[in-house]
Order: structure tokens, then sequence, then C-alpha cells
């Protein structure tokens, strides 16, 4: 009996290390380098998304509100974000996404269809 309460408590503490992990994400962050775009990311229902709060110049192609990250879950072992989407404003076209914070803090999120290495990638500046 003992072993399984250690056992449950070991399980229950390498969740909340991973979810720790994951949060690294969330809050506000600039497009760089531009610096023309800020997207909040959340957690909702144990995936991250993020939305665009702040443009440099109110137009319809980036509309504030618009949720253009949704359903990236963390990967504990890679340290990335996966399987989410990226959608462009306006055009309707969504792209597979994965994110990663690089050593540098520096957000890189990848938008690509079929294969990783093919995409376009994106670099974010966390806001303080």
């Amino acid at each position: 009996m003992k072993q399984f309460i250690i056992l449950f408590a070991i399980l229950l503490s390498l969740k909340a290390l991973s979810q720790k992990e994951g949060d690294a994400i969330l809050g506000k962050w600039i497009d760089i380098p531009r610096q023309n775009t800020i997207i909040e990311v959340s957690e909702i229902n144990d995936e991250y998304k993020g939305k665009i709060v702040w443009t440099k110049t109110a137009n319809k192609k980036k509309p504030i509100g618009f949720m253009i990250l949704e359903g990236l879950k963390y990967n504990n072992q890679k340290k990335t974000w996966e399987k989410g989407k990226v959608h462009v404003p306006n055009s309707g076209i969504v792209y597979n996404a994965s994110a990663r914070i690089k050593e540098d803090g520096i957000l890189e999120v990848n938008g690509y269809l079929g294969f990783k290495f093919l995409g376009k990638r994106k670099n974010f500046k966390k806001v303080k």
C-alpha cells in the first residue's frame, strides 16, 4: 500500500512539473523583428491558444481578438508545443503548428503543411 501511495505521489508531481514547463508559453508575445503584432497565449482545457490583442496599425487583416493559434499541446519529452493550428486572418488558410522557446527566450512558432522543415517560422519576444 505504501508503494502505491508513493507511486501515486510521484505521478502527480510529474504531471504538475510538466504543466509548469508547458505554461512557459503563457503571456503576451510581440512579433520580431517587425514588432507590429502582439498575441496573448492562454491555456484552455489543456491546450494553448493565442489571440491577437494589439496591432501597430488597425486593419482588417489582423483583427483584434482573432484566434490565430490554437490546439497546441505541450510535449514534455521534446520541450515543445505540438499538434496545433495557425489560422491566417481573412484568408481562411489553416496551417499545422508547433512551437518552442529557444535558449535566448524567443518563442519560435512554425506553421507548415505536411512537413515541418518546409514550413515558415515566426519569432516572438515576451512582452513584460
